[in-house]
């Protein structure tokens, strides 16, 4: 793997490889509409904390992390047949979890490596478990021997790209977004800190990165509360411009923690304390333009 250091820095160098690019998909929605009202996506919410949705670019394979009875967390799965239907019952991903909290998982595009969060050694840790086919249950999970402890959120972009955020690292704030190359085994190169208008004093994490990675969405917490920002750039050799509050989905009061877009950007996925769901966080979806 080739490092990107000098390409999040804004240093002018060359960058080898196609990357998939989200204009050339055709957008379900007009995309400079605002997002509709958030919808609980009922059949993943139970009455504990569902949480931490990530998705394949397809939407029909989705996975999460719900609240076991001794309170900690586990990791689910589940799937649909059209990405307008609602999923099917979710699976525990019993080969993964462990008795401590697995949290914040991620796919690959190929559904064949994952990655989440796991504190299993006392402090939460980024994982990664392989399986041969999606037919089969994932391997043994294994640390990222590139990150550190307190290193979280892990979110697999596309084929070769890690986003992820740090409290671990000499940065601006508390937590802050970080980017790696990461090959199909799970194998990641050296991370450095995202370039541009991201990270900040305040606390920001939970990065959510369409494939092309020229939008993101994340989470920034100030000093009142926790909301969504979005941020663009023009191509992966610049840094991200200034970050915007989400507002048409944030409510005052409400913390919202971003998890997943879609390529089309038409759909955004997170989970809030919102009233309207079915108790603790709940996992939410939003459409542009209803």
């Amino acid at each position: 793997m080739r490092a990107r250091a000098c390409v999040l820095a804004l240093a002018a160098c060359g960058e080898s490889g196609a990357k998939p690019d989200s204009s050339t998909t055709t957008a379900r929605c007009d995309q400079a509409a605002a997002f509709s009202a958030p919808v609980p996506m009922a059949e993943l919410n139970t009455a504990g904390d569902d949480l931490a949705a990530r998705l394949t670019p397809d939407e029909l394979t989705i996975t999460f992390s719900r609240t076991s009875s001794n309170g900690t967390f586990d990791l689910f799965l589940a799937t649909r047949a059209d990405d307008d239907a609602p999923f099917g019952a979710p699976m525990l991903l019993g080969t993964v979890n462990t008795i401590n909290s697995d949290v914040w998982s991620t796919l690959s595009p190929d559904g064949l490596l994952l990655m989440f969060d796991s504190d299993v050694t006392g402090a939460y840790h980024i994982n990664a478990s392989r399986r041969a086919s999606t037919g089969d249950a994932f391997g043994p999970p294994r640390p990222g021997l590139a990150l550190r402890d307190g290193e979280v959120h892990p979110m697999i972009a596309n084929a070769r790209s890690l986003y992820f955020a740090s409290a671990a690292r000499p940065g601006a704030g508390a937590h802050d977004i970080w980017y790696t190359e990461v090959d199909s085994t799970g194998a990641m190169d050296t991370p450095v800190a995202l370039a541009g208008g991201i990270n900040t004093a305040d606390d920001e994490a939970t990065p959510a990165v369409s494939a092309d990675e020229r939008h993101i969405y994340f989470r920034r917490t100030t000093a009142s509360e926790a909301d969504i920002y979005t941020a663009s750039r023009s191509t992966t050799q610049d840094g991200f411009g200034a970050a915007t509050k989400v507002d048409v989905v944030g409510v005052a009061g409400i913390s919202e923690t971003p998890s997943w877009s879609a390529a089309d950007d038409c759909r955004l996925y997170f989970h809030s304390d919102a009233p309207n769901g079915s108790g603790g966080l709940d996992i939410y979806v939003a459409r542009r333009g209803g």
